[in-house]
């Protein structure tokens, strides 16, 4: 056996899927999160969920399809290929997370997003205690 690591194959394919998965997403919060949308306007909502959404599905789509077919090009077989791309795809979730929380100009989205959660919850919590609108 070679080494862990393995030459990613990245296809069209899984760039197609993941537009596709982000575009979702982001279209399901557009959805069912119009305080929040009017808390932090149409677009600043609609930049800060794909910001948020991202990582997560960039690892499952991108990273771990491309090392998948990396290992399965080397001769793995398919759980060998599997548990090994399962690997790469956490790393990069966990990587691609910090990022969006420590890196200015996506921690200042997702910190909008958070707080446009917590104003949109309070103001609900107020409402259900009888507190003033």
């Amino acid at each position: 056996m070679s080494a862990f690591a393995t030459t990613p194959i990245f296809t069209a394919t899984q760039a197609i899927v993941f537009a596709l998965l982000l575009t979702l997403g982001v279209g399901m919060q557009w959805l069912f999160s119009p305080r929040r949308r009017a808390v932090m306007g149409h677009a600043m909502f609609a930049l800060a969920t794909a910001v948020q959404a991202a990582p997560a599905l960039a690892g499952v789509t991108l990273v771990r399809g491309a090392y998948r077919l990396g290992y399965l090009e080397e001769g793995r077989g398919f759980l060998e290929a599997n548990l090994r791309s399962l690997v790469w795809m956490s790393g990069a979730i966990m990587l691609g997370q910090l990022i969006v929380r420590f890196v200015p100009p996506f921690s200042g989205l997702a910190r909008d997003l958070r707080q446009a959660g917590r104003a949109v919850w309070s103001a609900r919590f107020g409402r259900w205690m009888g507190r003033a609108r």
